[in-house]
């Protein structure tokens, strides 16, 4: 599925696909190997407040008028609700540091989930959430893959009754958005980039590499 977008992020069967220049050339960055780790980071965090930015649009608003300095009344409409953010330790710290920028009050929520690379499904380990009931979630990964990992997510998140699920991802597969979208329609996915094929070892392809090593350094230990 590819839904181009130019300046403004279109949703369209419940999933975004941003492709404007601003985001084509920090997607070069985050694909391209000689990027350091720095760079790396500071490139998803730049994605996460774009992707951000078109999420705040789905959201409800309420008008609000004030007296301006020249004693006329002008209208706005203003942020009626204040999402909660989760993202998927470690790789999805960069880009949920970016969505934070745009919700800087937002309550923030932490998934410590580590993907088995025999089996490819994700193992959970530490699970700190907000209050979720009936409030809008965004949900922050760096990457999408198989969609496993989001999916085990989405459901943890469920158990806490929220209203509506977003996903934030820098790249994803389209195998990926298909198997979430199977799981349930109704959440909404917004990517910077999205890679139609996965390899034999469900790595994104083209891709950009492990995420969380390209962030913090290769992991050694894993417990």
């Amino acid at each position: 599925m590819k839904i181009l977008m130019l300046f403004i992020l279109l949703v369209v069967n419940a999933t975004g696909y941003a492709q404007n220049q601003a985001l084509n050339q920090l997607v070069y960055e985050i694909r391209n190997p000689q990027t350091d780790a720095v760079h790396f980071r500071n490139a998803l965090e730049r994605i996460g407040e774009y992707l951000a930015l078109n999420v705040l649009e789905e959201l409800r608003t309420k008008e609000t008028t004030l007296k301006t300095l020249t004693g006329s009344v002008a209208t706005h409409d203003l942020l009626a609700e204040t999402p909660v953010l989760i993202t998927i330790l470690r790789g999805g710290l960069p880009l949920n540091a970016g969505v934070q920028k745009v919700f800087p009050n937002a309550e923030v929520g932490f998934l410590a989930m580590a993907r088995d690379e025999e089996t490819l499904k994700a193992k959970v380990g530490y699970i700190a959430m907000p209050d979720l009931k009936d409030r809008c979630v965004i949900l922050t990964d760096t990457m999408l893959a198989t969609g496993g990992s989001i999916c085990d997510a989405i459901e943890i998140v469920k158990q806490y009754e929220p209203k509506q699920i977003y996903v934030i991802t820098a790249n994803a597969a389209q195998p990926g958005i298909d198997r979430i979208l199977r799981y349930d329609p109704s959440i909404k996915i917004f990517a910077a980039v999205i890679d139609p094929s996965l390899n034999n070892k469900g790595y994104i392809i083209p891709g950009l590499g492990d995420a969380g090593d390209r962030c913090y350094g290769k992991k050694h230990v894993t417990e």
